[in-house]
């Protein structure tokens, strides 16, 4: 049976009195509950769906927003929309803050571990965490931002103190607010951070992870994160590549307003 078939059947049974966008959404959801899509399958395009259906793309993208919102779907850059993800998206991300385009909601993140190591040289993170001589634990991330647009994060913690996030099983690290992790991992609560933003030429590295040309252009972030007495305690490069959603740069955790800053 093709994988649009229980949601054709389910949208055409529901009362006629719920708005198609409502009968769109609950359509899919009640599907993937009941088993009829098998997780991981590749939905069809919005505008196809549109013309099966008969209905118009706005009220398709509307439903289907809403199902990647609560993780019924998930999107991929340049793959498509994917049914019935396991996976969860950052919970309470500080940085990653991409808005939908409502301009009001936040557009879900899936966070992804690509490379853990010790890193021993100097660099940024130095001038800004201070020496260690054990080193510095280096965490390289992909953020999925809502299937809209992919970013590249480099983390560095002090390697004498957050070492054993070095250890950790990856799983832990998936889909995982990293400063959640430093409160209740390593009793290093965050309660401050502040950035510097940048126009760059985007390295070849990072291009390749987000899925763009090389040589694109984008947003690199400097972030400094402190914990108590304004210790330092993480230096994270955050690279976004030139998008139109919007991104929320008030450095506070969500729904603080903005009462941890100084």
């Amino acid at each position: 049976m093709p994988i649009h078939a229980p949601i054709v059947l389910r949208f055409r049974a529901a009362p006629l009195a719920m708005p198609k966008h409502a009968r769109l959404r609950a359509a899919v959801a009640e599907a993937v509950e009941a088993g009829e899509i098998p997780v991981g399958a590749k939905m069809m395009g919005e505008r196809e769906l549109s013309e099966l259906l008969g209905v118009s793309l706005g009220t398709t993208q509307k439903a289907l927003g809403s199902l990647v919102r609560d993780g019924f779907l998930v999107r991929r850059q340049g793959h498509g929309t994917f049914v019935g993800s396991a996976r969860r998206p950052v919970s309470g991300s500080w940085h990653y803050r991409f808005l939908d385009d409502d301009g009001v909601s936040e557009l879900p993140v899936f966070a992804t571990i690509l490379e853990r190591k010790l890193v021993a040289g100097e660099g940024e993170w130095t001038r800004a965490l201070g020496p260690d001589p054990a080193g510095y634990a280096m965490v390289r991330r992909a953020l999925d931002v809502g299937g809209r647009l992919t970013c590249a994060s480099d983390l560095y913690l002090p390697a004498s103190r957050f070492g054993k996030i070095l250890r950790m099983a990856e799983k832990r690290l998936t889909d995982v607010n990293v400063k959640a992790l430093l409160e209740t991992e390593f009793s290093a609560p965050t309660l401050h951070s502040e950035g510097v933003a940048h126009v760059v030429q985007l390295a070849a590295a990072d291009c390749r992870v987000m899925g763009v040309a090389k040589g694109a252009w984008g947003l690199e972030i400097h972030i400094v994160s402190r914990s108590f007495g304004r210790v330092p305690i993480t230096w994270q490069r955050m690279v976004v590549p030139s998008t139109p959603q919007g991104l929320k740069l008030d450095f506070h955790p969500p729904g603080s307003a903005g009462e941890t800053g100084p």
